[in-house]
């Protein structure tokens, strides 16, 4: 049926294009995968609203005591829109120009799949930028979360400060007083959180470094002989799409994935969708994609960051 293969060429070809476009799409190695709670919600927003702890267990003396959790701060997420097409005319179509046809897909999946990257490592890109607070009102990595806690020694309501940034340049030693400090995380009544990094986060500018630390047996740029605490102990996630230099330095971060897990959200409003038109009078088919999404965190616990100093 060569004319009713001719009139609609758009809706012939569409198939195949979306096979092509998913494919690539697919195979687009991801870091937001690995480090965020990817959900899928039908809701138009999404909103966390962070609960503090209760107080200490206490021993029962034959009346049940009742606590009451602080209403911590709220995080909205929100679902902007992002679309791009492309276009086909007919006469490639004609031509049998199947190697021009079948690049155009390939690019709009790879420039989704980049989108997605870029804003998920702008999390981190901007962690230690004040003009992208969180829901507490500071960056993600600041020396002064506030938390309307109530305080631990006496028990009233008041505002206590908590910490999880470093300065160091990435090496043995900043690397464990990132995970002392991380293991002495507190909540908002004061008591451990029992927080256990296990993930190095760092751009390619660090890769070397961190594989060293973190694969070593024995300390690494020393001449003593002994062991690497840090052996075996974190997954290296290497993330091109992180800034490998900050004003101070080269920026890395150490995460328990646990916890990340429950605080670092990114919501799929619309996974990205691939869709097609065709105009009668142009003779030009009409691909686009498109996607709704929304990601950001709701409590800093699971990350403890450095902007670093130059490498040594």
């Amino acid at each position: 049926m060569p004319t009713a293969r001719r009139e609609h060429f758009g809706s012939l070809l569409e198939p195949g294009l979306a096979n092509i476009f998913y494919e690539t799409y697919n195979q687009v190695p991801t870091m937001r995968q690995e480090l965020f709670n990817v959900q899928t919600t039908d809701n138009p927003w999404e909103k966390d609203l962070s609960i503090g702890t209760l107080g200490d267990f206490p021993e029962f003396k034959g009346v049940v005591e009742y606590d009451t959790p602080y209403e911590g701060y709220g995080k909205l997420y929100e679902f902007p829109e992002f679309a791009k097409g492309f276009r086909i005319e007919r006469k490639l179509f004609d031509d049998d120009r199947y190697n021009v046809i079948n690049q155009r897909p390939v690019s709009l999946a790879l420039r989704a799949a980049r989108r997605q990257e870029r804003d998920a490592a702008s999390l981190f890109n901007n962690a230690f930028n004040a003009a992208f607070p969180g829901p507490d009102g500071v960056p993600l990595c600041h020396a002064q979360h506030p938390s309307g806690a109530y305080e631990a020694t006496n028990g009233a309501e008041g505002i206590q400060y908590r910490s999880n940034l470093g300065s160091a340049a990435l090496s043995h030693a900043a690397l464990q007083a990132a995970k002392n400090a991380m293991r002495r995380f507190q909540d908002d009544r004061g008591d451990l959180i029992s927080v256990v990094p296990d993930t190095l986060l760092v751009p390619v500018a660090l890769e070397e470094v961190a594989w060293e630390l973190i694969q070593s047996e024995k300390k690494v740029d020393t001449n003593e002989n002994n062991p690497n605490i840090h052996y075996g102990k974190y997954k290296l996630i290497v993330w091109d799409e992180l800034n490998d230099e900050t004003p101070y330095g080269h920026p890395w971060f150490l995460i328990d994935s646990k916890y990340a897990k429950l605080f670092l959200k990114w919501y799929d409003r619309v996974p990205l969708e691939f869709a097609m038109e065709e105009d009668f009078d142009t003779l030009v088919a009409k691909y686009r994609a498109y996607m709704r999404y929304g990601f950001g965190w709701s409590d800093w616990v699971w990350v403890y960051g450095s902007p670093g100093g130059p490498m040594e």
